[in-house]
């Protein structure tokens, strides 16, 4: 009878455990730790920039008096932007269709300021650098603020947002006051200011070009070279899988067997790839955050290692350029060493070039250059029967940047005309030396 009674309670201690663990199965919930977050590197090979430091206008066109004034000079513009920084821009219109003809009245008229950029800007961008007294801003974006001073006492004065490119006119008002004020101090300031003279093309554009010669000075720096390990580091997802697949006097290759990084030595560029975010360029759509997320690209490994502005964006391609300046003039160089370049893909950057060196130290006694007026170059580019006038776009001052073949640790800077040609710049040259030093920069 004891055995059996033992067994009863043995087997019910068993029914009820079963009972027990088989509830805690159907009812357990496992805890998995989900890795979400995208692969930050904590590599910073400079210094972040704010959005406004990286958009800016690359010169100011000033017309009073029946006079023109260009000016370049950063810190004369950055000058008027912070004073502008102060302004409170509001009753922003909708969108206007204006011809160039009306657009050149608007923004060339007597006692008006244009602020010019390289290429459009987003007002959704923008708007944290300037004050706008409203949220809803216009969905689209201008490459010109025009600023005009009106006779008589206002309340308001006008300020124009200019998409030269589509025509589209933005008027928005600022207190007539900050306008009275900006021009008194241009005013005053005028003595500084190269004078610039309208230049009619035979199409019937208007450009404005220095009148006399620009003094400008052929710089040579010592360059800082950046170890292209930081960016192998900042570029691949996992650099603990990255190899070394080719590393010689000229080159340096990596690659985790899905993105691959050139290391171009001889020109100090990098070149990285993803060809996994290729887009069939047929199926490809603009992307209108472009220009901000490449910024915020840049900004994550803190790749601004000179003075870098935003040039230009290419929504059809998904191309964002941002180009070395100095002293207020852009640098160009035909072989990319002077400007950083992404292609973004499906969902990431899919091409991103870029330098891998800075301008460190000025050597002492730079070289005095008188560059030619503007018009006496766009006369020289008309009189080429291979230049059609149609194609040409821009002439601006710059320079043209390239190691010094002697001691390539020297970079020099070469001031020289440039021309914007069917989209590509050009840099100017005599008739007789055109084309020979292109493999230069």
């Amino acid at each position: 009878m004891r055995y059996e009674t033992i067994k009863s309670v043995l087997l019910a201690f068993l029914i009820v455990t079963s009972g027990v663990l088989t509830w805690n199965l159907w009812t357990f919930h496992p805890k998995y730790e989900l890795n979400d977050e995208k692969h930050v590197h904590e590599v910073s090979i400079s210094d972040p920039k704010d959005i406004g430091d990286v958009i800016r206008p690359v010169k100011l066109l000033l017309h009073m008096d029946s006079d023109h004034f260009g000016i370049v000079d950063e810190k004369k513009v950055g000058e008027t932007l912070q004073e502008l920084n102060g302004w409170t821009f509001y009753d922003m219109g909708d969108e206007r269709i204006f011809s160039q003809d009306q657009i050149r009245s608007l923004s060339q008229r007597d006692k008006t300021l244009e602020l010019i950029y390289t290429d459009l800007v987003p007002f959704d961008l923008y708007k944290g650098i300037l004050r706008f007294e409203s949220e809803n801003l216009p969905s689209g974006s201008f490459d010109r603020l025009v600023i005009h001073l009106e006779d008589g006492a206002k309340e308001d004065g006008t300020v124009f947002f200019i998409s030269s490119r589509e025509g589209k006119v933005y008027e928005s008002h600022v207190n007539h006051d900050h306008i009275e004020a900006l021009f008194k101090r241009l005013k005053k300031q005028e003595s500084q200011f190269p004078k610039f003279k309208s230049y009619e093309l035979p199409d019937g554009r208007v450009k404005y070009l220095p009148a006399k010669e620009t003094l400008m000075y052929r710089y040579n720096y010592y360059a800082d070279y950046i170890d292209p390990d930081k960016f192998r580091r900042a570029l691949f997802k996992d650099p603990t899988l990255v190899r070394k697949t080719n590393d010689d006097s000229t080159s340096e290759k990596f690659t985790d067997g899905t993105s691959l990084m050139n290391v171009d030595k001889t020109i100090s560029m990098i070149f990285y790839v993803n060809p996994s975010q290729a887009i069939d360029p047929e199926i490809a759509q603009a992307d209108t955050d472009l220009l901000k997320k490449s910024i915020d690209f840049i900004n994550e490994h803190a790749g601004w290692t000179d003075n870098y502005k935003y040039f230009s964006v290419d929504p059809a391609t998904q191309k964002a350029t941002f180009q070395l300046f100095l002293k207020g003039y852009p640098v160009f160089n035909v072989e990319g060493m002077s400007e950083i370049k992404l292609y973004w893909g499906k969902e990431e950057v899919y091409q991103y070039r870029r330098p891998y060196y800075s301008l460190d130290i000025p050597l002492p006694h730079p070289e005095k250059v008188y560059m030619a007026s503007g018009e006496e170059v766009m006369d020289t580019l008309l009189a080429d029967p291979s230049i059609d006038i149609n194609k040409l776009q821009e002439l601006i001052l710059g320079y043209r940047i390239y190691k010094n073949p002697e001691n390539p640790k020297v970079i020099i800077l070469d001031p020289s005309w440039y021309y914007l040609y069917e989209g590509t710049w050009e840099r100017f040259e005599t008739k007789e030396v055109r084309g020979n030093l292109r493999g230069l920069g």
